[in-house]
């Protein structure tokens, strides 16, 4: 896996969830034990498929849940979920597709 990608994960971790520094995101702690919620991880959602444009399911961030796992996710390899197994996420168009409205 590369560890560019890894750190991107992290990242957007931090972000997220508003640590002090990339350094203090666990590699393999669940998001939801790391403090996340599940509107949370939806801003993950958000800043992933942003970061590394990539067509990601909401359903695949819960299945891969952490920072090591959802980078392996995004350099394929791992299997994503699959598209019959629940509701896929708000549209690339942002959070509940607001995203750009009114401008």
């Amino acid at each position: 896996m590369d560890d560019q990608l890894l750190d991107r994960v992290r990242d957007a971790w931090a972000l997220v969830l508003g640590a002090d520094d990339t350094a203090s995101v666990p590699l393999d702690t669940n998001f939801l034990e790391a403090g996340g919620s599940s509107l949370l991880l939806i801003m993950l959602w958000e800043e992933l498929s942003e970061q590394t444009d990539r067509d990601l399911r909401v359903s695949d961030l819960f299945q891969h849940s952490t920072v090591r796992a959802q980078a392996a996710l995004l350099a394929g390899e791992a299997e994503p979920v699959a598209a019959d197994a629940g509701p896929q996420g708000p549209s690339r168009g942002g959070l509940l597709g607001l995203r750009g409205a009114g401008r």
